[in-house]
């Protein structure tokens, strides 16, 4: 037998290379490489080494690439640095705005609650009383719709809505209670969730000057119970010689004093004497009050106007008041009323409160409002805003002056500053339409409200043209029901507590909404509240200018658009190149026009603009 050479088997076959690490093997299941890994010391570095790197780096063309491109880096970080200062110093800027609350925003709507809506159903029998004819609560949230969306408005205040011993809602019972003839707490906390959802403000009455007879306070005061002993004014006197502590007189007429047969003394009221004064020089009255506030604004209230701030507190030694010359002293108007008006200590517990409204203040929405009713006198406005009220209301109708137009520029150059409340009247006093020279004037007089600077506060039913009830007395006169349309059924399906004006027939909210006239009181007011959202209007400064009848005043806000207002006060029409008489810009644009449609441009150098009696425009220029 040959001899056969010995071969190791195919699966034990393995190639190697001398100076490999790595060995073929074909054993095992599959052929697969196996590589051996040194432990570094026979391992060869393939790469530069640090001597021929060091040549490179001294070489002299490396050192002239990395010179030029450090060279390039610096000059390219400078060129941007420049263009962004240069950037910064010649593009335009972004306009300053202001950080605005929404006091200063928004127009107020003034409701007086008994007058605005009634919602209790029809008596279904003449003997069975189930409606009452007297606005409530839930009337007003049934309203919101209006308020915001055809008013405009988003912020609303509220006349009195406290339990109380009066028709007026001032004599106080229970600061803390919904009178029930409004509703309850429970519709109070339904209004305020719906304004809330709405985005809307609340803003109740706050009556600290007073309480009513019949309030828990007085009854425990007669009796000299405790601290409540000297929550009112109480001193000596003698009512059978009408001998009284003072010369004091109360602002409704006769002295200001009146004699109590259970205490036996006489007590202090500047108003009715259903509504003795509280003494705000103890410590327990004081506390009080703030609890008053502090339980309103747990419960959402967004600001309050003190009613009465003028008369808070009086000399606490009942000091006499100054007779005025060539007085008799028989009438509140004969004394200088030094003793028992704007007393130093009103401006330091004004400033109390906004301290309580502040603590409220927890994040950017929700400020709180102090708001306070001033007469003509300056100082004390500006006083008021020292002691850190948030809003003074005035009237832009003065009495001085030698013609309507006279009058109104000289109160809107003394009250060019801060947060101006501008009102037209309230429940104490006329409407508008019954206030002016000519009725014909109240669309111009609206656009004068709405456009200049500060806060307007809208008494209900001025935006329709409503008017006093000719044949009704004081008050009541000032305080008829809302007139929604022309069939007497809008406020209340129940006789109301206080008789319509006839001319509810034709000046109603349902007629001022009709289609086919685009400039009635109504629409035109709407517009106004739109108008007055633009910058300008909201913190541009003001300078007022008159001619004769024409009163014009600028606003504007630097970086926006500015606005000429003009009104002819007069009864004839007056043709006017407003460039020249204010030293605005030549080329205008109309906006507003309290009568037409007009929206034209306009270059005064070619033009002067005709303006007719009682009619207002708005131009607007760059």
């Amino acid at each position: 037998m040959a001899d056969v050479e010995e071969k190791t088997p195919l699966h034990e076959e393995s190639v190697v290379e001398p100076d490999s690490k790595a060995q073929f093997v074909n054993g095992g299941k599959e052929p697969h490489v196996a590589i051996e890994c040194g432990s570094g010391d026979d391992v060869s570095f393939t790469g530069l080494g640090k001597e021929e790197l060091m040549q490179y780096a001294d070489d002299p063309f490396w050192k002239k690439v990395r010179l030029i491109l450090l060279i390039v880096f610096w000059v390219g970080w400078l060129g941007m640095l420049v263009a962004a200062i240069v950037i910064i110093v010649l593009a335009p800027k972004c306009p300053y705005r202001p950080d605005q609350k929404w006091f200063d925003k928004d127009t107020v709507y003034e409701i007086l609650p008994e007058s605005f809506q009634d919602s209790n159903p029809k008596a279904e029998k003449a003997d069975t009383k189930t409606g009452d004819g007297v606005g409530d609560i839930t009337g007003i949230q049934a309203r919101l719709d209006y308020l915001k969306d055809v008013v405009g408005s988003k912020a609303l205040y509220i006349n009195s809505l406290y339990e109380s011993d009066d028709d007026d809602r001032m004599a106080i019972v229970d600061h803390q209670k919904i009178d029930p003839v409004f509703g309850t707490m429970a519709d109070f906390n339904a209004l305020r969730k719906a304004t809330k959802k709405m985005e809307m403000r609340l803003i109740m009455d706050f009556i600290p000057n007073h309480s009513g007879k019949m309030n828990e306070w007085f009854k425990k005061s007669q009796m000299k119970e405790g601290v409540y002993t000297n929550y009112y004014i109480w001193a000596s006197c003698d009512p059978n010689t009408s001998t009284y502590p003072n010369n004091w007189m109360s602002v409704k007429g006769g002295p200001a004093w009146t004699y109590d047969d259970t205490r036996k003394e006489c007590y202090f009221h500047q108003l009715e004497s259903d509504k003795p004064d509280l003494n705000l020089w103890s410590a327990d009255v004081r506390q009080e009050l703030e609890s008053i506030l502090r339980f309103w604004l747990d419960r959402g209230v967004d600001g309050f106007h003190v009613q009465n701030a003028q008369y808070l507190y009086e000399d606490e030694n009942l000091g006499d008041e100054t007779l005025i010359t060539g007085k008799t002293g028989d009438n509140y108007a004969d004394f200088e009323h030094n003793q028992t008006m704007n007393h130093p200590e009103n401006l330091k517990i004004l400033q109390g409160w906004q301290n309580v409204l502040e603590s409220y203040n927890t994040k950017p929405g929700r400020e709180k409002a102090l708001i306070v009713t001033a007469k003509d006198d300056l100082n004390t406005t500006m006083e008021y805003f020292d002691a850190g009220v948030t809003i003074v209301r005035v009237t832009p109708l003065s009495e001085s002056g030698a013609s309507f137009a006279e009058r109104i520029e000289t109160k809107l150059k003394d009250a060019n500053s801060k947060r101006i409340g501008w009102m037209y009247g309230d429940k104490y006093s006329s409407r508008l339409a019954d206030r002016l020279v000519n009725p014909e004037q109240i669309k111009a007089l609206l656009t004068l409200q709405a456009t200049l600077p500060g806060v307007p506060f809208n008494y209900y039913g001025n935006e329709i043209g409503m008017t006093d009830h000719p044949t009704l007395s004081t008050p009541n006169k000032y305080r008829t029901p809302m007139q929604w349309n022309s069939k007497g059924t809008g406020f209340s399906q129940n006789t109301p507590w206080v008789d319509r004006n006839a001319n509810y027939i034709t000046v109603n909210v349902e007629t001022e909404k009709a289609i086919g006239d685009e400039y009635t009181t109504l629409k035109v007011y709407k517009r106004l509240q739109e108008l007055r959202e633009n910058e300008s209007f909201q913190w541009g400064t003001m300078s007022v200018y008159r001619d004769g009848d024409l009163l014009m005043y600028t606003r504007k806000a630097d970086g926006f658009p500015g606005y000429l207002v003009a009104i002819n006060l007069g009864t004839s029409k007056v043709t006017e190149s407003f460039h020249a008489a204010t030293g605005i810009p030549k080329e205008v644009k109309v906006v507003f026009h309290t009568h037409k449609d007009d929206n034209s441009a306009i270059s005064l150098s070619d033009t002067s603009y005709i303006l007719d009696p009682s009619h207002a425009v708005v131009l607007e220029y760059q």
